[in-house]
């Protein structure tokens, strides 16, 4: 199958928000994204590493508000774009770039957040989607007693959905930000990987 050509440039890099921005505009889920953002520090290691890396000049983030998994694993995110020497990070909404969106489909769905790497000439490096492999078998675990037994009423779904975000939390929030770890590791393996980076 042909490589979709991402339409993405530096004059529609400049359109996306900046993280700042993008916090600024949070609305509800701003308290729970500063929140994730002041946990989700890495570690000396991972800055070092990160640190390292400057052949990454441009970094799309697509998100919306309403994400549980944007507002845990962006702030992760904003750390690494930080970390790296030269790296700009931009945020573009989901759904008002569906163009953009749809280059970057996860088995066929528009999950978020998507992260991409360019370098310094929109090569596209590599891409990040969603959340750690970790997460995503905790999540499952989570749904099955949660939601996924809940009765279809809205006030059941409700519940169902507050109960599942409070557990999904909280397990991002264990000691030592286990599932930021695994979202970290995956990256900086996407990265050695492409960039040939000697892991140390």
């Amino acid at each position: 199958m042909a490589q979709l050509k991402i339409p993405m440039d530096s004059q529609r890099f400049a359109t996306g928000m900046t993280w700042k921005d993008y916090m600024a505009q949070m609305g509800d889920t701003r308290a729970r994204t500063e929140d994730n953002y002041a946990k989700s520090v890495l570690t000396e290691e991972e800055r070092k590493f990160f640190g390292g890396i400057n052949q990454v000049r441009y970094v799309v983030m697509l998100a919306e508000n309403w994400c549980g998994d944007v507002h845990r694993n962006s702030p992760l995110v904003a750390h690494v774009c930080e970390a790296m020497q030269g790296a700009e990070l931009r945020v573009f909404f989901r759904d008002q770039n569906l163009d953009l969106t749809d280059c970057f489909l996860n088995n066929g769905f528009r999950s978020i957040p998507v992260v991409v790497f360019f370098d310094k000439d929109w090569n596209e490096i590599g891409r990040w989607i969603e959340r750690a492999h970790a997460a995503t078998s905790k999540v499952v675990g989570i749904s099955a007693k949660t939601r996924d037994i809940a009765p279809k009423d809205k006030a059941s779904q409700d519940a169902a959905m507050a109960e599942y975000r409070k557990l999904v939390q909280a397990e991002y929030d264990q000691p030592g930000g286990g599932l930021w770890r695994a979202a970290a590791a995956e990256i900086r393996n996407l990265l050695e990987t492409r960039l040939g980076h000697a892991k140390k």
